[in-house]
């Protein structure tokens, strides 16, 4: 994933109203994306943790954007609301022709709700603390799948498909020799050659039918 922009965003009226909503809709869902799911007694254990957010994305909310003629609106909505106007970025023709070829938005926040370690004369405590909240828009290019890569999985399919005929073909001789075997066995038999009518069933109807349930116990993995 490459990152082809990182801007913050000028906060609109209704931006703070809507991440309070969103925290409370994450607590809801997924309570382990507040605080990296960590209480006072954790972060206090890790030593390398000095300093921890509330919220630090809105990826669990749909984000657009819209293009007027002067600025990137951005805008948020989780289930059960409405699409929300968070924040605004002036509008340049860079910024237009990596949208219109593509790029896409994540949103990550800063500021808000944090616990900090603060070191005491005893032990460390964790100190709660509120900072204006911040909103940075960050659009990235869309994966493109490496020619080599194509080339690999064509081989692969082709491969593929060769294995899965030999497979065919191999059976089938093997069912063709099992039952020349069986033919030729009873032949010698009813000539009156017992012991060679059945060597020749054992040899030839017997290992190829042998092989053959083993090898249908062989599923080559499919291609996807």
């Amino acid at each position: 994933m490459t990152n082809l922009l990182s801007k913050n965003l000028n906060l609109t009226k209704n931006a703070n109203h809507f991440i309070t909503k969103y925290i409370k809709y994450v607590k809801t869902i997924n309570p382990n994306d507040v605080f990296e799911g960590k209480n006072d007694k954790q972060i206090l254990r890790n030593k390398f943790i000095f300093k921890i957010q509330q919220i630090t994305n809105l990826d669990l909310a749909n984000i657009s954007l819209h293009l007027t003629s002067k600025n990137i609106e951005v805008l948020a909505k989780i289930p059960d609301s409405k699409a929300t106007i968070i924040g605004t970025y002036p509008l340049n023709s860079e910024l237009e022709k990596m949208i219109n070829h593509g790029a896409y938005p994540t949103i990550r926040i800063t500021g808000g709700q944090y616990k900090e370690v603060v070191s005491g004369s005893f032990e460390d405590k964790i100190s709660n603390g509120f900072e204006p909240y911040g909103i940075v828009l960050e659009l990235h290019q869309p994966e493109i799948v490496n020619e080599k890569i194509k080339q690999f999985d064509k081989l692969y399919h082709h491969t593929f498909k060769n294995e899965q005929s030999l497979v065919n073909l191999s059976k089938i001789l093997m069912s063709l020799f099992a039952l020349i075997g069986l033919v030729l066995g009873i032949g010698f038999m009813f000539l009156g050659f017992l012991m060679t009518g059945l060597v020749v069933i054992i040899a030839f109807f017997g290992f190829n039918s042998y092989t053959l349930l083993l090898s249908n116990s062989y599923k080559p993995k499919q291609a996807n």
